[in-house]
Formats: C-alpha cells, sequence, structure tokens
C-alpha cells in the first residue's frame, strides 16, 4: 500500500512538473511577442518568381514594372492619329514567350471533350461504374445537413451578424440557424407538431417542446455511409421522368436487375441531384475504342448521315464550355444610401415597400443594419432580373409574421404583436426588388451617427456564366482569302502533328478570353492540390502591357529588336510579314511559321511582330489615348448583343504573316471585331506579378524574401 501511495504521488509530482514547464511554453507560443504587434504567425512564404516552386508557369518571362512613352516612332503612313505620345507606367507581369500553340489550345479542346465524356459516363453508368468517373469529398454530408450547409449567409438564408443590434430583443432572438436544425427541413413544420414529445434536431439534440430546452443526445451519423453512396449511384434520379411511353418512378434503381439494390433510410437524391457535389476524375482514363463506352459515347460522334467515307469523328459543334467571371466594374458601382429610419419589424417584406405621394419610405426613421436601398425598376442596377417575368431577387429570407417566439430562452410566450418566424420553410420566402443593389452594412450609432459601409443584397449579380464552343474556326484560311488555294491549310492546319508549335488561329476574341480562364482554373486546382496559395488568372493583356513587353525596355525603337531596319546585319528579315511587294517566304515562312522563329526581344519575347497579330483585352477606341489613364491604362467595354459593331471592336497588335511592315511597328495600333476568327490573329496570356515587382527580380526573390522568414 506504501508502494502504491509513493508511485502515485511520484505520478502526480511529474505531472506537476511537466506542466510548471509545460504552462510557459504554451504561454510563450500564445503571447510570447508581449502583446506587440507581428501580424499572423505562420502563413507561408511567397516566392514571386519561378525559384518559388510551382509559383510560375512554364513558358512565361517576367516584364518588371515601368514606363514608356507611346506614340508614333517613325511617320504616321496612314494619317490614323490614332497612337499620340504618351508617358504610361505599367506594373510588372508575366507574359508568355510565345503565342498559344496549336498543340496547346489542343489540350483546351480535348479537356472540354473529355470533360464532357465523363460526364455522360457518369451519369449513364451504374452503380460502382459511375462512381470511378467523378471523386466523391471526404466530408460528404447526408440530406439533410447538406441542404441546411448550403443555406449560407443572412443574404441568401442562413445566420446573421447583425441580430446583436436589431432593435428588438425578441428580434435577436431569432437565430436562423438553430431554426434550421429544427427536425426536417423538407418534412414536418413546426406550426402542425401537436405533440409534446421531444422534437429531434438535426445536429443531435432533442428539444423538449414543452420547456423549450434543447438536450444532449448521441450524435446522428451526419457523412454519408457506403449504403447512401450506393443508394446515389444506382439512381439516375429522384424525380419522376418519362423515358419514352414509359414513366420510370421516382428513386427506383435505374439498372433491369434489382437484386442489387441498395435502400437509405433517406433519399440522398441520385446522380442527377449529387452532381454540383462531386468533381470528375481526372485520373480515370477514357478508352474511346472500347465497344461499351463507345456505344455509351455515341451521341457524341457525326451521325452516319454526316461522316465521311464512314470516318467516326468527333462532333465538334458539341464542344461548349461553361464557364464564369466576376464583373469587378459592376460590383466597383455604388447606389444611394439611404441611411434614415425604417422599422425593421413592418418592412421586412421589401417587395411591399412603395413610395408615397409626400416620400413615404424616405422620411422614415432610422434604419436598422439589414436595411437595404429602396429603389424603383428605373434605378441604379436594375437591368438584371432573377426570378420569372419580374425585377426581384430571392434575398434575405427571414420571414416575420405574427404569434409565439419560438425557442424563447426563458420558456415563456410573447406578446401576440410580436413578429417570429413561424416556421423552417419561411427560409426560402422573402423577395427584393433591384438584384444587386447596394446593401447597408454599415450602423447608425446612438449619437445618429452612420459609418456608411456597403455591400451588395445579391453578389451572384455579378458573377457572369459563359457558354462558348470552343473548337477554331478551321475554314478561315478559306474565307480570309477568296481568290486563293488555302484548303490545305483548313485541312490540316490545326489537327496536323506538322503544326503542333505553329500558333493557333481562328479563334475569337470570347474564346481567347474563355481559355484564359480554364488555363487559369487548370493551374490554381493543381496549386490548391499541393496546398498552395492562389496566384492572379492568366488572361489577355491590355494595350498598355502588349506594347511594354513589345519594346522590352528599348524606348522609342521602332520594333521589338530595335530598330530603324527590319533586316539584320546579314540582310535576313528579322520577323514573319509580307516583305517586298508580296515574297512571302523571303522572310523563311509563307504562312505561319513556329512560335520560337526568329530571335525574341530583350524581354525574352517571341514573335512580337509578325507571324500572328494577337488579340488584346483592350476595346479599340480612336482617342484611347486621350483619355486612357497614365497608371496602367485600359478601356474595357463589355458589348452586348444589341450594341453597333463599333463597340464590338478589340484591339489587336503586332502584325501577321500576311501584313506589311508597318504593322509590326510597337506603335501601329488597329482592331478586329471581337466575334470574327482570323487566319492571321492569334493570342498570349498574361499574368499580374504578385510583389513590388523591380527591375532586381532576383532580389526580390532573394534579400526580400530573407527578411519576410525572418519577420515570420
Amino acid at each position: 500500500m506504501f508502494f502504491s501511495n509513493q508511485i502515485t504521488k511520484n505520478i502526480t509530482m511529474k505531472k506537476l512538473i511537466y506542466l510548471t514547464f509545460l504552462f510557459p511554453i504554451l504561454f510563450s507560443c500564445n503571447s510570447g511577442v508581449e502583446g506587440n504587434l507581428v501580424g499572423v504567425r505562420g502563413r507561408e512564404t511567397f516566392y514571386p518568381d519561378v525559384l518559388g516552386p510551382g509559383k510560375l508557369p512554364l513558358g512565361m518571362v517576367y516584364i518588371p514594372s515601368g514606363a514608356y512613352q507611346t506614340g508614333e516612332d517613325d511617320e504616321d503612313i496612314m494619317g490614323l492619329h490614332t497612337s499620340r505620345v504618351k508617358t504610361v507606367s505599367v506594373p510588372a507581369f508575366y507574359m508568355d514567350q510565345t503565342e498559344i500553340s496549336n498543340n496547346e489550345y489542343r489540350q483546351f479542346v480535348y479537356w472540354v471533350r473529355d470533360s464532357i465524356a465523363r460526364e455522360k459516363l457518369y451519369r449513364r453508368s451504374y452503380d460502382d461504374d459511375a462512381e470511378r468517373w467523378i471523386n466523391v469529398p471526404d466530408n460528404f454530408f447526408k440530406e439533410p445537413y447538406r441542404t441546411f450547409i448550403n443555406m449560407g449567409s443572412d443574404v441568401q438564408g442562413g445566420n446573421t451578424p447583425f441580430q446583436l443590434f436589431m432593435d428588438s430583443t425578441n428580434n435577436a432572438e431569432v437565430d436562423k440557424t438553430l431554426l434550421g436544425l429544427l427536425g426536417d427541413i423538407e418534412g414536418a413544420k413546426m406550426k402542425k407538431i401537436k405533440s409534446e414529445k421531444p422534437l429531434d434536431l438535426i445536429n443531435g439534440y432533442k428539444l423538449d417542446q414543452k420547456n423549450n430546452i434543447p438536450s444532449s443526445e448521441k450524435r446522428p451519423e451526419v457523412v454519408m455511409t457506403d449504403a447512401d453512396l450506393r443508394s446515389i449511384f444506382q439512381q439516375y434520379t429522384n424525380k419522376e421522368i418519362n423515358k419514352g411511353e414509359r414513366k420510370v418512378k421516382a428513386g427506383n434503381s435505374d439498372k433491369a436487375s434489382k437484386s442489387g439494390k441498395v435502400n437509405s433510410s433517406y433519399d440522398q437524391g441520385g446522380r442527377l441531384e449529387n452532381r454540383k457535389y462531386f468533381t470528375l476524375n481526372w485520373e480515370q482514363k477514357i478508352d474511346y475504342e472500347d465497344a461499351e463506352t463507345s456505344f455509351l459515347l455515341s451521341d457524341m460522334y457525326y451521325s452516319e448521315s454526316e461522316q465521311f467515307y464512314k470516318r467516326k469523328e468527333i462532333d465538334t459543334r458539341l464542344l461548349f464550355f461553361d464557364y464564369y467571371w466576376v464583373d469587378f466594374k459592376e460590383a466597383a458601382k455604388r447606389g444611394k444610401i439611404i441611411t434614415k429610419s425604417v422599422d425593421s419589424r413592418n418592412n421586412f417584406h421589401y417587395d411591399s415597400i412603395l413610395p408615397t405621394r409626400d416620400g413615404g419610405i424616405y422620411k422614415k426613421g432610422r434604419r436598422d443594419p439589414l436595411g437595404k436601398d429602396y429603389k424603383v425598376s428605373d434605378s441604379h442596377r436594375s437591368t438584371l432580373y432573377t426570378d420569372k417575368g419580374g425585377d426581384k431577387v430571392w434575398v434575405d429570407t427571414t420571414v416575420f409574421g405574427k404569434g409565439k417566439q419560438y425557442g424563447d430562452p426563458q420558456g415563456a410566450e410573447v406578446d401576440n404583436t410580436i413578429y417570429s418566424i413561424a416556421d423552417t420553410n419561411s427560409l426560402y420566402g422573402t423577395v427584393l426588388q433591384n438584384p444587386g443593389q447596394d446593401l447597408d452594412l454599415g450602423f447608425t450609432n446612438s449619437k445618429g451617427q452612420h459609418n456608411a459601409l456597403r455591400g451588395h443584397t445579391d453578389r451572384s449579380r455579378f458573377i457572369v456564366k459563359e457558354r462558348i464552343n470552343v473548337y477554331p474556326d478551321t475554314l478561315c484560311w478559306m474565307r480570309d482569302f477568296t481568290y486563293a488555294n488555302n484548303e490545305a491549310m483548313s485541312q490540316n492546319y490545326f489537327w496536323n502533328s506538322a503544326y503542333d508549335n505553329y500558333p493557333v488561329v481562328g479563334v475569337t476574341w470570347p474564346q481567347a478570353k474563355a481559355f484564359s480562364v480554364w488555363r487559369s482554373q487548370l493551374f490554381h486546382s493543381w496549386l490548391q492540390s499541393n496546398g498552395e496559395m492562389f496566384v492572379n488568372d492568366f488572361r489577355l493583356p491590355t494595350e498598355t502591357e502588349w506594347e511594354r513587353g513589345a519594346r522590352g525596355d528599348l524606348d522609342l525603337s521602332q520594333y521589338p529588336w530595335g530598330g530603324p531596319y527590319i533586316r539584320n546585319a546579314a540582310g535576313c528579315f528579322l520577323a514573319n510579314f509580307k516583305p517586298l511587294r508580296g515574297r512571302y517566304f523571303e522572310d523563311g515562312g509563307f504562312h505561319t511559321v513556329k512560335v520560337y522563329s526568329y530571335n525574341p526581344n530583350a524581354f525574352g519575347l517571341y514573335c512580337m511582330a509578325g507571324n500572328v497579330a494577337e488579340w488584346c483585352s483592350t476595346t479599340f477606341d480612336e482617342s484611347m489615348y486621350e483619355f486612357g489613364h497614365d497608371m496602367s491604362g485600359e478601356y474595357d467595354y463589355q458589348a452586348q448583343d444589341g450594341d453597333p459593331a463599333v463597340k464590338k471592336r478589340k484591339v489587336i497588335r503586332g502584325g501577321s504573316w500576311k501584313d506589311i511592315g508597318y504593322y509590326l511597328m510597337n506603335s501601329t495600333r488597329t482592331y478586329e471585331y471581337q466575334d470574327t476568327a482570323k487566319s492571321y490573329i492569334g493570342f498570349r496570356n498574361v499574368m499580374t506579378h504578385l510583389g513590388r515587382g523591380g527591375k532586381d527580380i532576383d532580389q526580390e526573390n532573394g534579400e526580400e524574401i530573407q527578411s519576410d522568414i525572418q519577420l515570420k
């Protein structure tokens, strides 16, 4: 007994000693800086150039920040007067060494083809065969949990950080997260529950309805089990669908033999409903020659009547790419903020608010923090509608009605004049006029001062969805030159491996933009999978960036290689263009040449003059140099379908294989319409540099990075 007590004391003493040493260690980790400002510790050091592994894509060069002088560097022989003398400063960026080649663009086309094929194989396969085409998230929640998670923030129906500031104590107690947890969102409604038995909450608690007290219970399984997944992959959809004359009942297995059907306690939907939660599995290769695969993908090929000599070929008219971009310019606009009072309890139904003869809504008192801007349909940002046939957007889904405040912490009934949430279905009910309008994120203090912070009622208003066919126009070779024999180029230029390293042509401006978005997502997905930070997106260069890159720090020079001559000392031409009144091959190339032909300029960029002209992001305007900013100037007009053609002009720079020497000059400005594809226009990408962007990138990667590491 003595020994056991002694051992116990020794163990206890050791624990105390360990804790004595451990306490200052823990304390030093949390407060070792003695209350000083040192920033967030433990953040990853960012390497701005190729010295940081994976930070800079292959094939790009660094263009340091700098200034150059625009304007004609020689006689304006065309008399256009579109390039005026002006000093422009440009921040640092990365630029493709070469124009985008056929083989690089073909990767984009193949990706679109394979993604469509994977979608079809996933939907048309069964159970394990379907699952192999997608990746299931590690934490894939069951229903109704994932529906609740998707409710999101207050503006779209979740919790609100402003509850504590609301003008009513009872309203402050309205916790939409708690209400969302009440039972089955799609099932029983609070007002229909008459039993006094405890109500199951989906977060693992039971609610004592009599006393409104949540009690702890064993938490249920919230993540998908294998049985749930089998239930998903064994049915196409949980909705009733028609297949010809035969109606298929919702929830049934879509396999002829149902012996292996696995039942789930809750309908988790089918492959169609759950696709949005999965990513495509690109590790699974597609064998297009396999008989079963070929059959499942039969509608991706030309029909028998369209086949040429019965060649089985992919129908390129089906190769559509869906992508998104954010309209930051539109999001940056601000409307009028009204900071006068509004009775929050009487005005949560914003669609019922109408102006009165004497000004009505504008003469109300102090506003609550969740108040919105009240505008009529002809006011700021009211042109995009999100519901059918109206000008309203689903927003701020809290709906108030007279009745008992359910879940009151004191357990008492409240006065029936208090407004409260009636049931969980209310989480989907409120609409607001004028989608994307300003949201008042500010607050009026007790003195009456308003801090005028603003956001937007619907962020999705500025996320623009696009769809475009990605296949280049191979017939442009025929269309551009009526009385010329370019049929061989139309048939072979894009697909034959002989032209792999030649610049891609026949690509419109929107297609080039879509390629840039795809390339950005491809690179960012790789960075994310490796735990790396995101970088700036790939995009088309602005006109000022393109000219900065072309000049190669040789200010006032006519051509990328300097000038004033277009031949070198040996008499050889320095670019691929139309020399000597049409002796096309005198420069070494008849049509286009390989993207790394001729010598690069001082920045290491190939073919900035000649070969193919290049799309820029800038909208063309003859007076751009008059109104454009001298700090990275840009003019970006998003042309609509109904706009006149003059508003659809985009800048092209550099000249091409079919142009005379004038168009090879650094300062020459010209344009093409954004929806046209030409055999002499290609493009290259840029990416804005993260960091200071000085001339000495080695110093930014070296001394400055070491300083950052020491500060961390």
